[in-house]
């Protein structure tokens, strides 16, 4: 099959030519954004943004999450979900059976290992958060913090001036146009050089049943419960830590983990 056989050469070179860049970036949350009704058991909202080197995302993630869906589930209609698999709902009552929830956990923490991406996260703390004065939705600021730092890991990869899918879930008409016109409008007010025109903005509903949006999914709930039982084994989050953005002595805080706020304003 040609497919370029009826388009003219000029056209065809712009195609090749497109500058398009190595990495493909997917955002999911935990967590809701509600300020008035807090969750006591889950009082966090954390949003994560997963980088993926697009070869290897293609070659190897996507690849190893088909083969996972289709021998435990039979198709890759199945979408990894967290909270389903946590509480094994739907296609993951299946987990219920002890022999085969062992297996399917020890193939996906396989997956979650040897996978090459990397990982930027808020966590926006709500129980202090909410006494703010007119705070921001908890979105909005993750989604500010999330996208600056991937940008300086992008600038890191000699990513300047090619453009970056960035990719986050769907979570409703208005509030997917609401998302992208804050989106644009932080981009247009950066002050960071080059930010401008880098980000090629989408929502897809996790109903595509793109790997990268579930990785994504997967990844935000541990760092959630790490957070708020810092002293708990958490084997989950101890499969992350390696993965999450550092700065070159091992920083954390502030270069892959946004915690908001630090202080307690009722204090």
């Amino acid at each position: 099959m040609v497919l370029f056989k009826n388009i003219p050469e000029s056209q065809e070179m712009r195609i090749y030519n497109s500058n398009f860049g190595d990495y493909i970036v997917f955002v999911d949350e935990s967590g809701d954004q509600s300020l008035n009704s807090i969750n006591a058991s889950y009082p966090v909202f954390v949003l994560s943004f997963c980088i993926f080197e697009k070869t290897h995302y293609y070659t190897h993630v996507v690849p190893e999450i088909l083969r996972l869906k289709f021998d435990f589930f039979g198709s890759d209609i199945p979408i990894l979900h967290e909270r389903e698999i946590r509480k094994r709902e739907g296609d993951f009552n299946i987990l219920m059976r002890d022999e085969i929830r062992d297996k399917f956990f020890d193939r996906l923490n396989q997956i979650m290992i040897e996978s090459q991406y990397t990982i930027v996260s808020s966590l926006i703390d709500k129980r202090k958060y909410s006494h703010f004065n007119t705070p921001d939705n908890p979105y909005s600021v993750g989604t500010k913090f999330g996208v600056e730092h991937v940008f300086f890991e992008m600038q890191e990869h000699e990513q300047r001036g090619r453009k970056i899918l960035i990719i986050f879930e769907s979570r409703g008409r208005n509030e997917d146009r609401t998302l992208e016109e804050e989106f644009k409008k932080m981009v247009e007010q950066s002050n960071l050089n080059g930010i401008k025109g880098m980000f090629d903005f989408h929502c897809v509903s996790k109903k595509a049943n793109l790997p990268g949006l579930q990785l994504a999914d997967l990844v935000a709930r541990p760092i959630g419960v790490h957070y708020l039982h810092p002293e708990q084994h958490n084997r989950a989050w101890e499969m992350l830590l390696p993965k999450m953005r550092t700065s070159h002595d091992g920083k954390l805080e502030g270069y892959g983990l946004k915690i908001y706020p630090q202080f307690d304003p009722t204090e």
